[in-house]
């Protein structure tokens, strides 16, 4: 398994994007966007991220995927919207996170009624987190053209249709998350809550060269990531 530190560059973050705009002399507006330029400030101080990943030689059999990791093998089932990884030489799966204390951070606001700011922050946290995305995609393709593949589309348990987050808990553990403080809960879901897990097939049967979610899209499609180059 692989641990990388990713460096990002909050100066990137187009705040224009992330609240919409009404009008220049609308004072509220201005309000937002002053806040909104001030925790872009403590966002660098907030966020560690991190990417974890390994490179997994897919075997399909009675048991649905099977994925060996650090020589412990997980079974995915065949109902779980894997089958167009059987074309892969090989399977990335990913987890990527901003750590906890941006989560914290936004929770002590809520505690203090201080709604706006916590709102702010909590849409800065997506805006980073799509950072961190863009700097994944390019390293996959990096990685998929220097080995001359393809690349499947990108599977995310709990966006991508057939894919439940019950695949997640297994994603955590093949990938040793709770070594760096990332768990599962009873639903499934991710702590630290601005993390995502993936997984992108690679090899010589795909002919696509960019990353695209298999999602039908969100609310935030517009915008995602997955989906901008």
């Amino acid at each position: 398994m692989e641990v990388i530190k990713l460096k990002l560059d909050v100066t990137e973050i187009e705040l224009d994007a992330l609240i919409p705009h009404q009008t220049k002399s609308n004072p509220d507006q201005e309000t937002i966007e002053g806040q909104a330029r001030r925790l872009l400030l403590d966002i660098k101080e907030l966020v560690t991220p991190t990417l974890l990943y390994e490179f997994c030689q897919p075997c399909f059999d009675e048991r649905g995927l099977v994925l060996t990791f650090d020589g412990k093998k997980l079974a995915f089932s065949p109902e779980d919207g894997l089958s167009d990884l059987k074309a892969a030489d090989e399977v990335f799966v990913g987890l990527a996170t901003i750590g906890p204390a941006i989560e914290e951070k936004i929770e002590i606001y809520n505690s203090r009624n201080e709604l706006l700011v916590s709102y702010i922050l909590s849409e800065l946290s997506v805006a980073v987190m799509g950072q961190v995305i863009k700097k994944i995609k390019n390293l996959l393709l990096d990685i998929a053209r220097q080995r001359g593949y393809g690349v499947s589309l990108v599977h995310i348990p709990g966006s991508t249709p057939g894919l439940p987050l019950s695949l997640q808990p297994l994603i955590v553990e093949g990938l040793n998350g709770r070594a760096y403080g990332i768990t599962v809960n009873e639903h499934d879901i991710i702590k630290p809550f601005y993390s995502v897990t993936f997984m992108v097939g690679m090899g010589s049967n795909y002919a696509r060269d960019e990353l695209l979610p298999k999602c039908p899209g969100c609310s935030r499609k517009d915008s995602c990531a997955w989906r901008n180059k």
